[in-house]
């Protein structure tokens, strides 16, 4: 691997890690927020016979925000408008997650799905402000 391609590698992998950081601590503390405000409860199941806690939210902050990372390191890769297409792709993707919420969680509050589709903002948001920041590094 050259040096330039390592240097790539390590922002973007760099960036990956302090999206999901940032959005799993904002994710958390809007968590409690929504939580202690009501809108989020314990009566709803979100797994099953399991109510939606702070460690599954963390962990579903991490996850998608470290693999999308590495998914805008191929459009890097392999195009010539990575940003733009990794951009235009998430998106789409954070207007279809807003759908997860209602159709995924039966009996669900619109308060509740709506605070959840709140926390995918984050993670898209945090994602695309870290990895536009370590490009523009370069």
């Amino acid at each position: 691997m050259t040096n330039d391609k390592q240097i790539i590698l390590q922002t973007i992998a760099m960036a990956g890690f302090w999206a999901a950081i940032t959005a799993s601590v904002i994710n958390a503390i809007l968590f409690f927020v929504y939580h202690t405000a009501g809108v989020i409860t314990d009566t709803i199941p979100v797994q099953p016979g399991k109510p939606l806690s702070v460690i599954t939210v963390v962990v579903t902050s991490i996850i998608p925000a470290l693999i999308a990372s590495m998914v805008f390191l191929l459009f890097e890769k392999y195009t010539q408008q990575g940003f733009r297409i990794f951009t235009i792709v998430s998106i789409v993707l954070l207007m279809l997650s807003f759908l997860s919420p209602f159709m995924a969680i039966p009996g669900v509050p619109v308060g509740y799905a709506l605070a959840l589709c709140t926390m995918h903002v984050v993670v898209a948001a945090s994602l695309l402000y870290f990895i536009k920041r370590g490009i523009t590094k370069e």
